[in-house]
């Protein structure tokens, strides 16, 4: 067997980190420091955000359906719990366009997207579905938001088409909200990267009054 070739001084391979360095920051143009987190009174969204409070060295929030603050997100479980596990990731800054967010703060957008895997990850293990469907709409509320709605092979035939969106307003009467949110919860234990942290400071350092 031969042995593996060094590449890490060979003039002629392209310096990759550089490359995805330079790319990252000049799309990152509108994350500098002092950084200020948008708010908007009319958004329920961040309304919710504010209301998230330090109990015992963890976040909590009045709301059954909250899972965890996230360092740059807020997890939750959906209303509607027709496909157990389904839940929303948050961004704690109130982006309205997704496609500024890749544009303009793409280190935000990774560090969002690590949020996402994370819930994802703690749904799995939580509620072992097959598969994990991803949206993301913004249509009822403009605020950043992906929604994970789990799906199971038991849903027959249903399962190899797309996810019914209820709309749910409210929450389900009698339904064990808080115990759920609770397991996924327990099952958020992936390390913070030094992305994740940074963004996360940012976010803290730039909040509202």
């Amino acid at each position: 067997m031969k042995p593996a070739q060094d590449h890490s001084s060979d003039p002629t391979e392209p310096d990759l980190a550089g490359i995805i360095s330079k790319s990252v920051l000049d799309h990152s143009k509108a994350v500098r420091q002092p950084f200020y987190v948008t708010f908007d009174p009319n958004c329920s969204f961040c309304r919710k955000n504010r209301q998230i409070t330090l109990v015992n060295e963890e976040y909590e929030h009045p709301e059954p359906t909250f899972i965890k603050r996230m360092p740059v997100s807020v997890a939750a479980l959906s209303y509607d719990q027709t496909y157990p596990g389904r839940s929303i990731v948050i961004l704690r800054d109130h982006v309205t366009d997704f496609n500024a967010l890749m544009k303009d703060r793409l280190v935000m957008y990774l560090a969002f997207m690590e949020d996402v895997s994370a819930v994802v990850d703690a749904i799995d293990a939580a509620c072992k579905p097959d598969r994990m469907n991803y949206s993301i709409y913004m249509n009822q509320n403009e605020h950043l938001h992906v929604h994970l709605i789990p799906r199971y092979m038991n849903e027959g035939n249903e399962f190899h088409g797309p996810p019914p969106f209820r709309g749910i307003s409210e929450m389900m009467p009698g339904y064990g909200y808080r115990t759920l949110a609770l397991k996924i919860r327990r099952h958020i234990r992936r390390l913070r990267s030094p992305l994740s942290t940074y963004c996360e400071q940012l976010i803290d350092d730039g909040l509202p009054p």
